[in-house]
Order: structure tokens, then sequence, then C-alpha cells
């Protein structure tokens, strides 16, 4: 685990990840204080379509970015040198990975939700902060499991690039192909995470209940990072 830290402190693409996830959210709250909208409902919707979207995607890419550096660096053997037990590295560099998802969702989400505070305060006008709390952390559980998929991709594809195509591609088209199976949309891993957002902040509309919602976004995480999880831990590897 203080291995995975290093790599996470001192290399480029976890900083560059959340210097895009930090200037997304000053931005929107820069553009909200220039602006002054009338609308109570815009400072609200605004950050949270905004900083939901980009939150969704670096969290995604930072999955599989921790699952493939080794592969895109050609440190693989000298991780694997160091600790021979491979269960381990992928428990470590998972977990950690969650953890720092959580952590910075959690950050973002204070942090949006308080520029979005202080621009309606600026504008005189009354919002309501329940709805823009519950919208932002109402997320953080959908950016959580969105590093698992991109983890599980990592591990498939062995590749930074082939990776995020693939996790994107997951997380955008697998969607629209399941409306054209009668109930399958229902169960597809965005209505789930959403469902799983709305039924933790207890807004907005759900098609199951809390309890479907965790157990099938547990399920596809499983599908998407145990095929690769063997493949790593059973695997050759060069």
């Amino acid at each position: 685990m203080r291995g995975e830290i290093i790599k996470l402190r001192y290399l480029p693409t976890p900083r560059w990840t959340a210097a895009v996830v930090a200037a997304t959210v000053v931005i929107v709250g820069a553009v909200l204080l220039i602006v002054t909208p009338d609308d109570p409902a815009k400072y609200v919707t605004i950050p949270n379509s905004a900083v939901g979207l980009v939150g969704a995607l670096a969290s995604t890419v930072f999955g599989v970015w921790m699952a493939t550096l080794e592969f895109s660096s050609g440190t693989l053997q000298r991780t694997l040198t160091a600790e021979p037990d491979r269960t381990r590295v992928l428990a470590s560099k998972l977990a950690l990975a969650l953890a720092v998802a959580l952590v910075g969702g959690v950050a973002i989400a204070a942090a949006a939700g308080g520029l979005a505070n202080l621009a309606a305060n600026h504008a005189g006008v009354e919002i309501d902060r329940g709805d823009l709390a519950a919208g932002l952390f109402g997320q953080i559980p959908e950016w959580v499991a969105n590093v698992a998929i991109g983890f599980g991709f990592g591990l498939l594809s062995r590749s930074l690039g082939g990776g995020i195509a693939a996790a994107l591609a997951f997380l955008l088209a697998l969607d629209g192909l399941l409306t054209f199976i009668p109930g399958a949309a229902d169960y597809s891993f965005g209505q789930l995470s959403q469902d799983l957002s709305n039924g933790i902040t207890g807004t907005g509309e759900t098609v199951n209940d809390l309890a479907a919602a965790i157990v099938g976004v547990l399920v596809w995480c499983l599908v998407i990072v145990v095929p690769g999880w063997v493949r790593f831990v059973r695997g050759d590897l060069k």
C-alpha cells in the first residue's frame, strides 16, 4: 500500500486528473458569480451537471490508471518482485483507488456546493441548500463505482488508452443498447447507479429500491473486475 501511495503522490496522471476536476469546480463557481442567474434552480442544476459529469469521467480514468500503471510504465516485474502476492497487489491498488474516490468526492462536492452557495448569496438568490447538497454528495457513490469499473477494464485491457475507451463505451453506450431488450434497461449500470444515489439522498425518481440498487451496482462491478483480476493472478505476466 505504501508504494501505491507514493506513486499516487508523485506521478503526473493523478495530479492532472485532480487539476481538471478542481478547475471545473472553480470555473462553474466563477460563472455563477459572474452571470448571477435569477433562477434559483440554476445554482443547483449547473454544479450538479457539470461537476457530476467531470467527476464521473475523472473517476473512471483514475480507476483505469491504477490498474494499468505497471503495464504502461514497464515496472510490473519490479512490483511483483517487491510483492509477489498478486492478489495483495491488486487489493492494495483497488482499496486505495476507492478510498481516494470517496475522500476526493467529498472534497469536490463540498467545494462545488460552497461556491454555488457563495454565488447565490452574492446574487441575493435564495436556493434550496438541501437539494444542492443532495445532488452533489449523492453522486459520490457513482464516482466510487466508476473507479471499480475503470479498474476492471484496465485489468482486462492492460492498456491505459484501451481501458479508458472500453470503460467509457460501457458507461455511455451499454445503457442505450439495453433499451432494445425489454426490461433490461431497468438493470443497467447507469440506472442502478442513479437509483443508488437517489436512494441514498432521498431525491429524484428511482426504478429500483436502494437495496436492489446496491446489489445491482456491486454485481456489475464484480462482473467487470473479476475476469481481469483472475487473469492477472493466474496468467503469465511480462
